[in-house]
């Protein structure tokens, strides 16, 4: 990023703020949404070209939001809690790129990690049910986090698959935060 660009980010984001200082305007953001362009014509607020990647950020302060942001942008804010929203927001774009490519998917770390997990749960994907008072989070949690994967029994495949079908990729083809 050259200096101009983060100079075009830095005002960009204490316009956009309640803060009028870089170090307090950051604290005020979340990444709100990921939208992809396959053909890379996106533009960061920075001036970068060629983006495919594109997030929104929100501010929480006064509910102003910056379009399009790449990832790298984000990362200039110095805030984990933002790159882990990155990364979270990019696996659950990938997740929903292989259910819409018909992959198999499996409750493994190639789609999953225990962030997209609790995400997945704090927005609703696991909803109560006859069978789980917390609609399977619990049960998933275990499962993924089960260091020997062969000890899975078929009965706790089958309940793995049908939770994954029913419940989290209806729900990740249903979220809006991915445009």
């Amino acid at each position: 990023m050259t200096t101009e660009s983060f100079h075009r980010l830095t005002r960009a984001v204490i316009a956009a703020s309640v803060a009028n200082e870089w170090s307090a305007a950051v604290m005020e953001w979340d990444v709100t949404e990921l939208e992809e362009d396959p053909i890379g014509s996106g533009e960061c607020v920075c001036g970068q070209q060629e983006l495919v990647l594109l997030f929104t950020i929100t501010n929480k302060r006064n509910g102003a939001q910056l379009y399009p942001i790449g990832s790298t942008c984000v990362q200039k804010f110095g805030r984990t809690d933002l790159n882990r929203q990155v990364t979270l927001y990019s696996d659950l774009f990938r997740l929903r790129a292989a259910i819409l490519d018909n992959k198999h998917i499996a409750l493994t770390s190639e789609y999953f990690s225990r962030a997209m997990i609790e995400y997945l749960n704090d927005e609703g994907a696991f909803t109560p049910d006859q069978w789980d008072a917390d609609g399977g989070y619990a049960f998933i949690l275990d499962m993924f986090n089960k260091r020997k994967k062969d000890e899975i029994t078929r009965p706790q495949r089958a309940k793995i698959t049908v939770l994954l079908n029913r419940k989290v990729l209806p729900f990740v083809l249903a979220d809006a935060s991915l445009g």
